[in-house]
């Protein structure tokens, strides 16, 4: 026996099979449901088929309606800027896009230069224009020198001292020059890509030469080329190359000079070493005539003129005698002359002597001491003041003699530093010195003088005779006048 499965929907009738030669079994309720869901999904399979078949000629005999559009016209400066539509890359401006109606993003980029963002509506059938300005992408440069104050160029351009800092460097490639005085030029290379900065850093290397000039005395004047260049310590820089004259000097010193070949960008420490000047010392006394002894060597008399001398230190006596030793420690500075004074101290006193008549011989214990002389407007005979000095302290015999006078002796106290003062008249001997012969005979006497009337003697002691001219007859000095 078979059983059918009946589908009342079924335009076979209710016995519709399940398909050619397939009669199934029922097993169960469960199996006759999943049959009932795959027969309907056949039909509708054939229905969708059917459907399909009637549509397709009818459909194929009318042409399709063209989808709404506008133009978009782009231009940029530069050119050749890449055009992106809502992100997307659709030509290289200029160009013409044709867009759908609405609102759209266009977005242009070209190296070198910022993106430009632009919001533009297309509407049906109608043209839009872009005319877009690209700015330039410039970078950041920061330029920095050993010394500071080059100055900085750019491709020829100068852009001030450094440090500096140029914020408008189109992208690039560029040659950076760093110019300083007393410096070598010197030319760097560098990319500019975007703005992150770039820094440009040299060291300068010094087309001069510097000398650092230090001394182990202070206040020492430096000079170069006989520039002054201040005291040492210093630092004389931007020395052109080649020979210079280095001098120093400082007061008491003999003057430092060195000559020197520099090169570019040498650095040479000097440290002068001076060399003392010696001193210069004069000394003097009152009275003059004193020996001088410097550390106990004898240099000279007063005036004493010491040309060189080392400076420091010395001790310094004078003497002379009749006087006390007199002596001091003195310090002679470098290349200064030092004057020093000495007033000695008699230790002796003196004789003050007037004699008349003048020309008499002095003696003081026998020794001769020298002569009086006449006095000026004292009337005849009287000499001028004589002094005796040097003498010591205590009693001295004081002799005078002259011819034709009486020997004078006389002891002297002398006190010291004091002048004893004495006056003394000679007794004149009466001995005949000059004979006159007259008709009237012949007259010895003392001479007394010539006058145009006669010669004068003095016949007797007291008596002056004048014995006149005409009668004369000759007249003569006597051989033993001088006794």
């Amino acid at each position: 026996m078979r059983t059918y499965i009946s589908n009342p929907r079924s335009p076979y009738g209710r016995n519709e099979s399940l398909g050619v030669g397939c009669q199934l079994p029922v097993a169960n309720r469960a199996w006759r449901a999943s049959a009932r869901i795959l027969h309907s999904a056949f039909c509708i399979s054939l229905c969708i088929v059917h459907c399909a078949l009637c549509i397709a000629p009818a459909s194929a005999a009318q042409p399709p309606k063209p989808e709404p559009a506008g133009m978009l016209s782009i231009e940029t400066t530069p050119p050749h800027a890449d055009v992106f539509v809502d992100r997307v890359n659709r030509a290289q401006a200029p160009a013409e896009l044709s867009l759908r109606p609405g609102r759209h993003l266009v977005t242009l980029r070209c190296e070198g230069y910022k993106p430009e963002h632009r919001s533009v509506v297309i509407d049906d059938g109608g043209r839009t224009s872009l005319n877009v300005q690209l700015a330039k992408i410039t970078g950041i440069l920061i330029a920095v020198s050993d010394p500071p104050g080059a100055e900085v160029t750019v491709d020829g351009v100068s852009y001030g001292t450094t440090p500096a800092l140029v914020t408008a460097l189109p992208l690039g490639t560029y040659k950076i020059t760093f110019s300083l005085a007393g410096y070598k030029t010197k030319t760097v290379e560098v990319s500019v890509k975007d703005r992150t900065p770039v820094k440009a850093s040299v060291s300068l290397t010094s087309d001069t030469a510097t000398l650092e000039v230090a001394c182990d005395i202070p206040d020492v004047e430096i000079s170069l080329n006989g520039v002054p260049r201040g005291t040492a310590p210093c630092t004389i820089d931007r020395i052109p190359a080649g020979e210079v004259e280095l001098s120093a000097s400082a007061k008491g010193y003999k003057p430092y000079i060195r000559k020197m070949r520099l090169s570019e960008g040498e650095l040479q420490a000097i440290t002068v070493q001076l060399e003392v000047r010696p001193a210069s010392l004069k000394v003097v006394s009152i009275p003059d005539k004193a020996r001088v002894y410097i550390d106990n060597a004898f240099s000279g008399t007063t005036p004493l003129d010491v040309a060189e001398i080392d400076a420091g230190a010395h001790r310094v006596r004078v003497e002379m005698k009749g006087y006390d030793p007199n002596a001091r420690n003195i310090e002679l500075k470098p290349g200064e002359q030092t004057v020093e004074e000495f007033r000695l101290a008699s230790n002796t006193g003196s004789i003050l002597l007037t004699t008349n008549p003048d020309g008499v011989e002095v003696l003081i214990d026998g020794v001769k001491v020298g002569k009086t002389t006449p006095a000026v407007d004292q009337g005849q005979g009287i000499s001028a003041p004589y002094t005796v000095d040097g003498l010591s302290a205590g009693t001295h015999t004081l002799k005078l003699v002259r011819p034709g006078y009486k020997d004078a002796s006389k002891d002297v106290e002398i006190v010291r530093g004091e002048t004893a003062t004495i006056n003394v008249n000679l007794q004149r001997r009466f001995i005949p010195n000059y004979e006159v012969v007259t008709a009237q005979g012949t007259f010895k006497g003392v001479f007394d003088s010539v006058s145009p009337d006669g010669i004068t003697l003095e016949t007797h002691p007291g008596v002056m005779t004048l014995y006149r001219k005409q009668d004369i007859i000759s007249h003569r000095r006597l051989p033993d006048a001088a006794q």
